[in-house]
């Protein structure tokens, strides 16, 4: 591979293995970064700089995997794109630093165990290990305590580039049908209350939907997944038409930013008066003050407690 100037152009492409590139709609859906705003970015600020094919068609690497999300971590902080993307890498650490975080779950030695069968693709084993925890712990405990951090110290080692896109494809494979199967288990009556749990139009990672549904029907909630990239007007029409008393949105670290902000105020005002919006996930609230009528979750065991509420009522 040659660089020509400020461009990455690939020259000879049987230098690299281009089965190691990423298009930009898998760079997209990576980092739950639209590709859109990747290609606007790049005739607007420069940025990001893609591989061109000789075919001329745009490829990314693990360094531009790596270079989103921390973007994506500094806009989550509250600084606008334009400052961001034109940052140098020693700026845009600086925007990211943060101080030593004071819940260490995500270091334990379970997490640590477990990141190690990540690594090995060894599902067997964590299936079976977070089988074992949620007969000791239930399902609330099981998910604040070994689901969130595992897929917390999963995101940071794929941004420092120990891991893998395709250890994050892994992990999230398994976590799906685990808590597919674990939601399966509590019985929930049509009578129960409804919540309808979904992700912003432009949000790639769902896994924080599935664990809010789980938590929900512990509680005996009823809850209508509707998943990831959900435009607006479906969330609505779907809240309409189940009768639902609250609507749950989960918002990554990728996805988090004024742009966020925005659409969920125009989701809140699109609701009915009545009905209760809530915001989780590791994006939903930084130094930002988020739009009014709106209620943030920092972790799964408060969405339990408010979810119950909804059944005492």
């Amino acid at each position: 591979m040659f660089f020509i100037g400020q461009s990455w152009k690939l020259m000879d492409s049987t230098e690299v293995n281009t089965a190691d590139l990423m298009s930009i709609g898998q760079l997209a859906k990576a980092t739950g970064i639209s590709s859109d705003t990747i290609r606007v970015w790049e005739r607007r600020y420069g940025k990001p700089v893609p591989i061109r094919l000789p075919s001329g068609h745009r490829r990314y690497n693990d360094d531009h995997l790596a270079w989103l999300r921390r973007v994506a971590e500094a806009l989550q902080r509250g600084n606008r794109p334009g400052k961001v993307v034109r940052s140098s890498d020693e700026e845009l650490a600086a925007l990211v630093a943060r101080e030593p975080d004071p819940e260490p779950s995500s270091s334990t030695p379970e997490i640590q165990a477990m990141v190690q069968m990540v690594r090995t693709y060894d599902a067997i084993t964590l299936v079976g290990l977070l089988r074992d925890a949620y007969r000791s712990m239930g399902a609330v405990r099981l998910l604040d305590q070994r689901v969130a951090p595992l897929l917390t110290r999963v995101g940071a080692l794929w941004r420092d580039g120990t891991l893998k896109i395709r250890h994050e494809h892994f992990v999230t494979e398994v976590m799906q049908d685990f808590l597919r199967r674990l939601r399966s288990e509590f019985e929930v009556s049509f009578k129960s209350p409804t919540i309808v749990l979904a992700t912003l139009p432009d949000e790639e990672h769902g896994l924080g939907v599935q664990m809010c549904a789980v938590a929900a029907t512990t509680v005996g909630v009823r809850p209508h997944i509707l998943g990831r990239c959900t435009p607006i007007a479906e969330t609505v029409a779907a809240t309409q038409e189940c009768d639902a008393k609250a609507v749950g949105i989960g918002v990554s670290l990728s996805s988090a930013g004024i742009e966020t902000d925005r659409q969920l105020a125009l989701l809140r005002q699109s609701l009915p008066a009545a009905c209760e919006l809530v915001v989780g996930g590791v994006g939903a609230r930084g130094t930002r003050r988020g739009p009014r009528g709106i209620e943030y979750f920092s972790d799964l065991r408060q969405f339990a407690r408010w979810a119950q509420t909804l059944v005492s009522r």
